[in-house]
């Protein structure tokens, strides 16, 4: 047998003979994984690094504020389609289209501090003080919500096998089923408000306020457990533990030390903050760079990069209190809320890069788009996006030859060549071309006009086609331009008809 057609048939085989067994694969199983988005839940991803794939401006604009009805606390999401989800304090939880119109809003029984998370076929899950976690379709609409024995303020996390795991002030960690269904729960010695973390093989992170970091098994037994603080110095871990790619947990619980520990649930190091008088106490989740550098916000008004061997790297001062959690651009830029009613960009090598003043404290996390506009929540109601500041289009004065030939920007003709330049030019490529060829060689035409006074009035003269014709573009109607150009093609034939006529009856001439 020819061995090429022996492959083809084989294939086609397994092709038939696979095909029912892909069809049986459940499909709840791919549905409730993480969205394909670029901020699907807090920290990003499910092992909580903080790091985004696209890169924040650099030049600052405020895009759009979108008001709620109480502070935003929550930290935003990202969905596929790009809508923005965010709880508030006033009970709900806001679906925003990317130009910060209002898409829908869901009704909890109490306030949301959790932040939302999105699955893969963009159901939205949060948990509410009202003891719930809910589903919620894309639509707005209720799926389904799973009752706690106290309030839910955790941030969820989806597994690859589509399991939700948040935890709750009743003390459990819980993993639910896509369906709504529990499959387990697992008790620690005091509340959970920390977000879940689950590293590459499935192991599920979280901190207790009874002062440990516990390592769960995806069936929901113990791993190990890992011990902060002491008697005196705190200890309860509020916040979301984070993994880095070599599988280091690192964890900010509420005493001076920020701890970084092995996969086996021993202790790697541990870095202190400013001290427990001076309030260095770390509240916030924190965030990983591409490079391994540690990020952790803290009580005594400084966001610290660590390095990967427990070394301060450097510290950026706040005005106050750092209790929102670090995102990380891919150019290494680190957005960092503060209680100074600040939103800080910090560059990779711990100078400002920009700072944006809010009404009120930024204890919300911010999440990056993929066109990288910057999300966040402020205590003053609002969410905010921010954006890269528009460039400038060329200036009135960007006319460099007509307005050396008419002597004034404002001149009637000026603006009547800067619409035609705005509404037909710079809206396509050729235009934009063309506009830039101009700019490149009209400054020293108009600098040796304005030296030579006498080339004005001839210049204008030959203006004058241009701006006619933008002014018929501008000021006329579709159906007046129709007509116009209608006419022009019959002067043009009759033109060219009268050409023709006349040469035929030129002189002849001998060819040879």
């Amino acid at each position: 047998m020819n061995t090429s057609r022996f492959l083809v048939a084989l294939g086609v085989i397994l092709c038939l003979v696979l095909s029912p067994v892909i069809a049986l694969i459940p499909a709840d199983t791919a549905q409730a994984q993480p969205a394909d988005s670029a901020w699907p839940m807090f920290g990003q991803n499910p092992q909580r690094t903080g790091r985004s794939p696209y890169s924040g401006p650099e030049v600052l604009e405020l895009k759009w504020s979108f008001t709620t009805g109480d502070m935003v606390r929550s930290s935003p999401a990202i969905g596929a389609d790009g809508t923005i989800y965010v709880g508030s304090y006033d009970n709900k939880l806001y679906a925003i289209n990317p130009d910060g119109s209002q898409k829908w809003s869901f009704t909890t029984g109490h306030p949301i501090d959790s932040s939302p998370a999105i699955g893969a076929d963009g159901t939205i899950y949060v948990g509410s003080r009202d003891n719930k976690l809910y589903a919620i379709n894309p639509d707005g609409s209720l799926k389904w919500s799973f009752t706690t024995a106290y309030w839910a303020d955790s941030s969820p996390a989806i597994g690859a096998d589509g399991t939700i795991y948040a935890g709750s002030l009743d003390a459990k960690l819980y993993a639910i089923n896509p369906d709504g269904s529990q499959k387990w729960s697992f008790t620690t010695g005091d509340m959970v408000t920390s977000s879940p973390a689950i590293g590459a093989d499935g192991t599920i992170y979280v901190g207790s306020w009874d002062k440990k970091l516990y390592a769960i098994n995806p069936d929901g037994s113990q791993k190990w457990s890992f011990t902060t603080g002491g008697p005196l110095t705190g200890g309860e871990v509020f916040s979301s533990p984070a993994i880095g790619a070599d599988g280091t947990i690192y964890v900010g619980p509420s005493d001076v030390y920020l701890y970084a520990i092995n996969p086996d649930g021993s202790q790697k190091w541990s870095f202190t903050t400013g001290g427990w008088i001076t309030g260095g106490s770390v509240y916030t989740s924190l965030a990983i760079g591409a490079d391994g550098t540690i990020y952790a916000g803290s009580l005594d008004a400084k966001l610290y990069a660590i390095n990967p061997d427990g070394s301060q790297k450097w510290s950026f001062t706040t005005g106050d209190m750092v209790t929102s959690s670090p995102a990380i651009g891919a150019d290494g830029t680190i957005y960092v809320g503060s209680y100074d009613n600040n939103l800080y960009a910090i560059n990779p090598d711990g100078t400002q890069k920009w700072s944006f003043t809010t009404g009120d404290m930024v204890v919300s996390s911010p999440a990056i788009a993929a066109d990288g506009t910057i999300y966040v929540g402020s205590e003053d109601n609002n969410l905010y996006a921010f954006t890269e500041e528009e460039e400038e289009e060329p200036s009135d004065e960007g006319c460099f030859i007509a307005t050396a030939a008419y002597g004034t920007p404002m001149a009637e003709e000026i603006e009547i060549l800067r619409e035609f330049r705005d509404e037909y030019l710079l809206t396509n490529p050729l235009g934009q071309a063309l506009i830039d060829l101009y700019y490149g060689v009209s400054p020293p035409l108009a600098e040796f006009i304005t030296e030579h006074p006498s080339l004005k009035p001839i210049v204008r003269v030959g203006l004058l086609p241009a701006v006619t014709i933008s002014t018929v573009a501008v000021n006329t109607t579709l159906t007046e331009k129709t007509a116009l150009a209608g006419l022009l093609v019959l002067v043009s034939v009759g033109v060219a008809a009268w050409a023709t006529k006349r040469r035929g009856r030129g002189p002849e001439y001998n060819q040879g």
